[in-house]
């Protein structure tokens, strides 16, 4: 298939498929002619990449598994695991500070209300 089925197929720009194969996250692909011919590992791999970034992977993290599943020809899922767990661990803190916040926001406003209401 051609990049703009695979755009099609994986919700990602041309542009961004380029940059996935530019930093080696997705294989360089063969050629038919002047066209980039991609196959339907591609579009597996463009879907993990977009869904490792809405959970918070950047391309640096997820450049260092790929270079790690191409040096050990496997992918390193106990890496994956770990850089999940952390992931998973920061999200904990951030949803407690948020809900500190929130009830120090609560508390403000009982104040103010008794105060000034």
């Amino acid at each position: 298939m051609y990049i703009g089925k695979l755009a099609e197929l994986t919700g990602a720009t041309r542009k961004a498929i380029r940059l996935y194969e530019s930093l080696g996250l997705i294989p360089i692909p063969g050629r038919k002619g002047k066209y980039r011919v991609y196959s339907d590992n591609d579009v597996v791999l463009i879907n993990l990449i977009r869904r490792a970034q809405t959970v918070g992977f950047n391309l640096a993290e997820l450049k260092e598994l790929v270079a790690l599943k191409a040096k050990n020809n496997r992918f390193p899922i106990e890496m994956a695991s770990e850089l999940i767990a952390m992931k998973r661990e920061k999200l904990r803190k951030d949803m407690a500070r948020i809900m500190s916040t929130d009830q120090r926001l609560i508390e403000l406003e009982d104040e103010l209300k008794r105060n000034f209401g």
